[in-house]
């Protein structure tokens, strides 16, 4: 028997004994866990489609281990009484998902009234585990502050704070920024996951007024899909988790994916994996030349001159070949650093001169668009083109 179900166990013992305080209607199928706290607990298999993907043990994506995780993978996401934050705004559901055996459970709990608070605060406490790693969507900003903040006008603390916490916003921004119009959950799932939400679903803006409302009637009939919601953000957070880990092992086909997961694991200091990455994405369309850019800047800040080359020379003629680079800019860097190797690296004046003619080719066709850069940037070559051209006029004889 694991640490969940040992829990859950026990807190189904208890809701024999505990009545709610007030008469409630229309709550979902669960029990009363504590005085004022309802539970729900709903249950996926391990390998149940979501979207385009299946469910899978969040525990065996161990790539995650270098971003944070370890022990227990534990999603959390809060549905509140605002989005404003601060000691106003309180949460009165809260859905954890994790894997049990071959399943993904999702456990709810679900606030009767403020004056619970308190217990409401201690269950979520009691379902997380000490190894446990969290895992929000955003909740970096508002979650666990939000939590934190209820825990300090309880006047308890959260056991689970100082856990390690993922929030997969950022990693799914790293992705998809620039890709994507949003990087909002709702916008991964749609785009990314495939997945798609019944009419049962609540919109999230609208929550808050439902719950004012059940708390002056006491009819929580119409809170079902803030329940359903709330579990779909739980078990979609749980699907991108892995589908984000698979795109950091490598496992897309999209050469954009590629890119950006080498430049995640660039920023972590691990060079050879992201060069791997690197070299993976540079055989695939629409991604040689960002592929082949940082290939070479990267050799170029190991001093390996002749792959930076190499590397630059192969981005260029993917541009000659037909392919976009992501601004015209990317050209004329491609030149400029291709101009200092052959310049000082190779000692090559002439080649040299031939991209530095392209770069200021390059420059007068796109002046207007450059605005203010463009006299920086037109004078920076021009004074690279007139020392080639001294160079070119006076070659050093050889044995000098």
């Amino acid at each position: 028997m694991g640490k969940f179900d040992r829990f859950f166990d026990e807190s189904e013992a208890r809701a024999a004994r505990v009545k709610p305080p007030m008469p409630v209607r229309g709550l979902p199928g669960g029990s009363w866990a504590d005085d004022g706290v309802y539970r729900v607990e709903s249950v996926r298999g391990i390998g149940t489609p979501h979207g385009r993907n299946a469910l899978a043990r969040p525990e065996e994506m161990r790539v995650m281990e270098a971003f944070g995780a370890r022990g227990s993978v534990v999603f959390l996401d809060l549905e509140t009484t605002g989005l404003a934050g601060g000691t106003g705004t309180y949460a009165f559901l809260c859905g954890i998902g994790f894997s049990s055996g071959i399943d993904f459970k999702v456990v709810q709990f679900f606030l009767e009234g403020p004056s619970k608070e308190s217990r409401w605060l201690k269950a979520i406490d009691s379902a997380i585990p000490e190894d446990a790693c969290l895992v929000t969507y955003n909740g970096s900003s508002f979650d666990i502050p939000l939590l934190r903040t209820r825990h300090v006008l309880a006047r308890s603390r959260a056991s689970w704070d100082g856990l390690p916490h993922i929030d997969l916003l950022h990693h799914a921004r790293r992705f998809y920024k620039g890709r994507l119009e949003s990087c909002s959950l709702g916008s991964m799932e749609r785009h990314v996951l495939g997945v798609g939400r019944s009419g049962e679903d609540i919109p999230g803006h609208l929550i808050p007024e439902m719950y004012m409302r059940y708390l002056q009637t006491r009819d929580a009939s119409r809170l079902a899909g803030v329940f359903y919601h709330n579990e779909l953000d739980i078990v979609s957070l749980a699907a991108l988790y892995c589908h984000i880990a698979g795109l950091l092992e490598g496992s897309s086909r999209d050469g954009a994916d590629l890119v950006r997961a080498g430049d995640i694991w660039m920023a972590k200091g691990n060079a050879d994996r992201a060069g791997m990455l690197w070299d993976m994405a540079k055989d695939m369309p629409r991604a040689k030349i960002e592929a082949c850019v940082r290939k070479g800047l990267m050799a170029k800040k190991a001093m390996d001159h002749e792959s930076a080359r190499d590397a630059f020379l192969l981005a260029l003629d993917a541009i000659r070949g037909g392919e976009r680079p992501a601004s015209g800019a990317v050209l004329y860097m491609l030149l400029e650093e291709l101009a200092k190797l052959e310049e000082h690296r190779f000692k090559s004046p002439q080649t040299a001169m031939e991209h530095v003619t392209m770069a200021l080719g390059w420059l007068r066709r796109n002046r207007y668009l450059l605005g203010d850069a463009y006299r920086r940037m037109h004078g920076l070559m021009t004074r690279r083109a007139d020392r080639l051209a001294r160079i070119l006029r006076n070659p050093k004889k050889p044995g000098n």
